[in-house]
Order: structure tokens, then C-alpha cells, then sequence
């Protein structure tokens, strides 16, 4: 029988995906109402104050340092050089523990760097913050400075582990986080105050450290006092890891670069994007992020196997996937997005001109959902055979090009504008990555993978037809319209990709 599942995932790729991918899904489906309850204790406990400002900027710098120059880029490159090492586990224990030993060696002396000029930091990152303001916020920086040697290490357990295909332990390691900070917070707030968060940061951190190694233990992946810097696998991370880190870097500075842009529009534009943001970025971590986590690791093990065909069809699998999730999706946030501002936001201060100017920007961002994801699962596809420079290239020209039609489009659609021009840079990152992957391996996308595609397309203009017309039809509760939309949506693709999912879970 386990031969017979083996062979059915062999035949369809889309199955083996699925299977893992959903445990990240249903994960997901936790750990992000509870980062809405931490956002809301937080506000409880302390409001929008001096305190909580500092507090954001403090966590921010240690968190924005450890993911562009360490945990970010840090799957990208070790997991397609660890890939090798996977039939000898004594071996793969060796490597492990290696890069543990230099990540501990290398953000330790970052860290130290950052306590003993931790006020020069803050005067950097807080310029405009009062004498108190500044205090503060340098003893919180202090407390969660490990944070970056917790992550990274953190980090290289994670890659490791998805390597051996495990994607559990450390997804649910940010559940633990999440209820470390709660607790903190919680317990400590009234004695402790704002410090009660940021020890629950560094706490939750370090907790999710430990939570890895039972299931390290049980893949029999052991961590050994070796520093082995003469290994094969040293001068293969080195090679890889200037352009992993640029290729990873991008996203973050598309958006850093998006916010200096819109901080020439009128007040709350920015913060409008910042709400758009957290709601586009919700479908894409439920769908996107597990397909790609686990077609990264998949292509990793093929590529080195030399298995194309295969390599090939995972490629197939995952662009029908995204499609299919996707494109319904981008027509819900496109067609009721403004009832899901107003459902999550419109309260107190947050009014409906807020709502409406938040709502144009999630449009924005909506429209190029599909190229979002398709575009960053092309980059794990190149880290997977071991090309880094590709991407980065492409990513380069596209920080140029993002900055360019932003400062553009800002000027008459303001903050729709900027959110377009994300929309439109992912399509041209998307593009170019296609065209490039067909060039290095010769691959096409296939004929049943174009057909599903435009399947998917074709229920998405009905749905969008069907939605419209509803909203017209029927009275004004929004809470009915959302009810409604949601399953359309669920009823149409059912109904035309019903082959296709019967399909995935026929298992002979």
C-alpha cells in the first residue's frame, strides 16, 4: 500500500504538495488570529503611546537586521547545499551542525556590536524620538538584541528540517511565540509595563529554538561541538549566500522604498497602505507559502538527483495550484475588499473615508496577487538548482523600476498608485524569471498546466459577474454580501475543477 501512495504522488505532484503544504495552511489558519489578539492585548494593555512607539521601533531594527541579513536568506542557500548530505545522516548531522556553530558565532558578535553601541543605534533609527523616548526605547533594544542569534539559529534548524520534508515543527514554533508574548504581557504587564512585551519577544524566540529539537532528534539530525569550515558544503553556502541575500532582500526594500514614496502623499495614505497590506498578504500566506515551502525542498532532492522530468512537473503542479487559490481570491479582494476593511477596521477613529482610501490600495495590491506568488516561487526555483545570480539580477532592476513608476502613478492615484506599481513589478519579475528558467532548462509550461490556467481564468470572470451582480441584487448587509461572494466562489470552482480535484485525491 505505501508503494502505491509512493508511485500515485509520483504520478501527480500536486498531491505530494497539497499533503505537506496543508499542515502550513491549517497552521496558518492559528497563528494568524492570534497575532490579532497579541496586536489587541498589546493595544489594551498600553494603548497608542510614547511607550508602544518605542516599543515598534526597538523590535523592528533587531527583526528587520536578522531577516535581511541572516534568517531571510538563510533557507535560500542551505537548503539546496544540505539536499546532498540527505542519504548519510551522520553526515547531514556534521553539516547541521556546522552552520549552528557559525550562526552562533557570527550574530553573536553582531549582537555584541549592537550592546555596546545600542545609543548610537537608537539615536539612527529614532532621530526624532525626546531624551525619554530614547531611553526607553534603547533598554527594550537591549533586551531583544538576541533575538537575531535566536532567529538565525532558528533559521538553519528550519531549513534543515524542510530538507527532510518536516514543515510542522517549525511553523508551529510561531504559534508558541505569539503565546509566549500574550503571556508575557499578560503576567507581567503591570509589574514589568512595556519591558513585559519585549521579554516575551526574546522568551517566545528562544522557545521556539527548543521546540525544534525533539523533531530534529526523531529525523535523526544531532547538533555536535564541530566547526568543520574546510567542508564542501562551507564553500558551496559561499557561493550561494551574497546572491541569496540579495534575492531575498528584495521584497523588503520594494516595500521600504514604497513607504519613503508614499510619505509625500496626504496624511494616512501610508498607514492605509499598511492596513491593504496585512489583508492581500493573508491569502497569500495560506496558499502560496505552503505550496512554494514545499516545492522548494521537492526540487532541491530532484535537482541533485538529476530527476528534470519530475523536476519539470512539480513546476507544473505548483503554477496550477497558485492559479487555482489565487485568481478567486484576487476577484474576492477586488470585489468585496471594501466590506473587509470595514468588517476588520471601520471602528473609533478608523472611518469610512479611511475605508475607502484602504480599500483602493488592497485593489492595488489585489491585481497582482497571482504575480506575487508565482514570482517568488520562480526565485525558489532557481535557488533550487543552485542559481542564486539570476534572480537577484532580475530583483536588482526591479527595486529601479518599482521606485520609478511609484514616484509616477502616486501623482494621480496616490496610494492605488503605489500599490499598482507592486502589482506591476511582480508581473515584470514573473516575466523575466519564465523566461529565464525556459532558456536554463528548457522548460514550458505544460498543456493540461495551460488549460487549468485558463479554466481558472474562466470561472474568475464569471465569478466576477456573478459578485457584481449579487451585490446589486441583494439588501444592503454586508455581512450577507460577504456570505454570498464567499460561496460563489466556493461553488463555481467547485463545480469546474471538479475532474481536477478528484484528480489530486484518486490515489490509484
Amino acid at each position: 500500500m505505501e508503494q502505491k501512495a509512493s508511485e500515485s504522488i509520483r504520478r501527480n505532484p500536486a498531491l505530494d504538495i497539497i499533503r505537506k503544504g496543508s499542515v502550513i495552511t491549517v497552521i496558518t489558519l492559528i497563528s494568524r488570529p492570534l497575532g490579532y489578539v497579541r496586536e489587541a492585548i498589546q493595544a489594551y494593555l498600553f494603548g497608542a503611546t510614547l511607550l508602544v512607539d518605542a516599543f515598534i521601533v526597538a523590535f523592528n531594527f533587531p527583526e528587520l537586521i536578522q531577516t535581511l541579513f541572516f534568517s531571510g536568506a538563510t533557507s535560500a542557500f542551505l537548503i539546496p547545499v544540505c539536499t546532498k548530505y540527505l542519504n548519510d545522516r551522520e553526515e547531514y548531522s556534521h553539516v547541521y551542525s556546522t552552520f549552528i556553530n557559525i550562526s552562533i558565532i557570527v550574530t553573536l558578535f553582531v549582537s555584541l556590536v549592537f550592546f555596546l553601541f545600542s545609543d548610537t543605534v537608537v539615536r539612527l533609527i529614532a532621530p526624532g524620538f525626546t531624551s525619554e523616548a530614547k531611553a526607553i526605547t534603547n533598554n527594550l533594544f537591549i533586551i531583544m538584541i538576541p533575538v537575531i542569534a535566536f532567529h538565525t539559529v532558528l533559521s538553519v534548524m528550519k531549513a534543515f528540517l524542510n530538507a527532510r520534508e518536516h514543515f510542522a515543527a517549525p511553523e508551529l514554533s510561531g504559534i508558541l511565540w505569539n503565546i509566549m508574548f500574550i503571556a508575557s504581557a499578560l503576567v507581567f504587564g503591570k509589574r514589568l509595563g512595556i519591558y513585559s512585551l519585549a521579554i516575551g519577544v526574546t522568551a517566545g524566540s528562544l522557545l521556539q529554538i527548543v521546540m525544534q529539537y525533539p523533531y530534529l532528534r526523531r529525523l535523526g539530525i544531532h547538533y555536535r561541538m564541530t566547526l568543520d569550515l574546510k567542508h564542501p558544503a562551507i564553500a558551496a553556502a559561499k557561493g550561494l549566500f551574497a546572491g541569496a541575500l540579495i534575492a531575498t532582500s528584495i521584497v523588503p526594500i520594494n516595500s521600504f522604498v514604497g513607504r519613503i514614496i508614499a510619505s509625500y502623499l496626504p496624511h494616512g495614505e501610508v498607514a492605509s497602505l499598511s492596513y491593504a497590506f496585512r489583508i492581500f498578504i493573508l491569502p497569500f500566506s495560506l496558499f502560496a507559502v505552503p505550496v512554494y515551502t514545499v516545492m522548494f525542498s521537492k526540487l532541491s532532492r530532484l535537482f541533485h538527483d538529476n530527476d528534470m522530468k519530475d523536476f519539470k512537473a512539480h513546476i507544473d503542479s505548483s503554477i496550477v495550484l497558485i492559479c487555482v487559490t489565487l485568481i478567486p481570491a484576487t476577484i474576492l479582494l477586488c470585489s468585496v475588499g471594501d466590506i473587509c476593511v470595514k468588517v476588520l477596521y471601520e471602528r473609533g477613529a478608523f472611518t469610512p473615508a479611511d475605508t475607502a482610501m484602504t480599500t483602493r490600495a488592497l485593489i492595488g495590491y489585489s491585481l497582482g496577487l497571482v504575480f506575487y506568488a508565482l514570482s517568488i516561487s520562480f526565485v525558489r526555483i532557481f535557488n533550487a538548482m543552485h542559481d542564486m545570480k539570476t534572480p537577484a539580477l532580475i530583483g536588482i532592476s526591479s527595486i529601479i523600476i518599482n521606485a520609478i513608476i511609484a514616484s509616477i502613478l502616486m501623482v494621480p492615484l496616490k496610494n492605488l498608485g503605489i500599490a499598482l506599481a507592486t502589482s506591476i513589478v511582480s508581473l515584470y519579475n514573473f516575466i523575466f524569471l519564465y523566461v529565464m528558467l525556459r532558456r536554463k532548462i528548457g522548460y514550458r509550461l505544460s498543456r493540461p498546466a495551460i488549460r487549468d490556467t485558463i479554466k481558472s481564468l474562466s470561472a474568475g470572470i464569471l465569478l466576477v459577474l456573478l459578485i457584481v451582480l449579487s451585490r446589486r441584487l441583494l439588501p444592503g448587509g454586508i455581512v450577507l454580501v460577504l456570505t454570498v461572494s464567499i460561496a460563489l466562489t466556493i461553488v463555481i470552482y467547485g463545480l469546474v475543477f471538479k475532474n481536477y480535484y478528484l484528480k489530486i485525491l484518486r490515489r490509484r
